[in-house]
């Protein structure tokens, strides 16, 4: 399968695969869309090939990348052997029983949205309840397995009172062995199957959370924390998936929100 990915930025070094719409939760803040198409293992193979040279780092995701039907660790270990940093973004839920020790994934991207099990729970809904729990397990046993890993929060109007305690939280657990690359923050927006209706529920106002973001940044924590304002034009992140059995790009998405008469 030939790819064509002339208008893929040179300053993209991260590329993020959609293997699939279907998820296993309701996250009332889900910015995925549901009108793209499982990828086959061959377009996901074909895509990594193509992208080979040209990215450094690919993230799988989704929906939920574990319900992908195609072998997800597979797919891992074949993006491992181009020579790419592999990353799983996933809700956890269906991670399979020794996760911890797949190789060929260097890094989970795990949710976490509060210290607070019921806010948590109540942004990130799972049929019989409980992902906050479930979360800090997986967490505890990338820990033990002496893992590095990745957390995400989407910041709404009602968790974003407690990123400070979150914080400090993550910094004891750093103490106390939690390897953590990263923690990004992405402002919630009101786009995709949740986030389009619970817009006006969830909405945060844009300076509270870059106000929150610096205070956090000029803390001095011993982790990267990126701010994501808008991850539909992110500097660095490239997206693509499949679409009507063509491949499409973040670039086609941001050319589609351009407004009449903008160029």
């Amino acid at each position: 399968m030939a790819l064509d990915l002339r208008g893929l930025d040179p300053r993209k070094r991260i590329a993020s695969l959609f293997l699939t719409p279907h998820c296993d939760m309701s996250c009332r803040f889900c910015a995925s869309e549901t009108d793209f198409a499982v990828m086959s293992f061959d377009e996901a193979a074909s895509l990594l090939s193509a992208l080979k040279g040209r990215v450094e780092s690919v993230v799988l995701g989704g929906g939920e990348p574990f319900l992908w039907p195609n072998d997800l660790e597979k797919l891992t270990c074949f993006a491992a052997d181009l020579g790419f940093q592999v990353q799983v973004c996933t809700n956890g839920v269906n991670l399979p029983v020794g996760f911890e020790k797949i190789q060929s994934i260097s890094r989970y991207i795990l949710p976490l949205e509060s210290l607070d099990p019921s806010l948590h729970d109540g942004l990130r809904w799972l049929r019989g309840g409980g992902h906050h729990g479930l979360i800090l397990d997986r967490i505890r046993t990338l820990v033990q397995a002496k893992r590095e890993l990745t957390l995400s929060t989407v910041v709404t109007c009602e968790n974003l009172p407690g990123l400070q305690d979150m914080a400090e939280w993550l910094v004891a657990e750093g103490l106390s062995g939690l390897n953590l690359h990263a923690w990004h923050l992405y402002r919630f927006l009101s786009v995709g199957r949740g986030g389009a209706p619970n817009g006006q529920e969830l909405a945060v106002d844009r300076d509270q959370y870059q106000s929150a973001c610096r205070a956090l940044k000029a803390a001095g924590l011993p982790f990267t924390i990126y701010q994501r304002d808008d991850m539909q034009r992110a500097s660095t992140v490239e997206f693509f998936w499949f679409e009507k059995g063509r491949l499409r790009m973040g670039i086609d998405l941001a050319r589609d929100l351009v407004e009449p008469g903008q160029t």
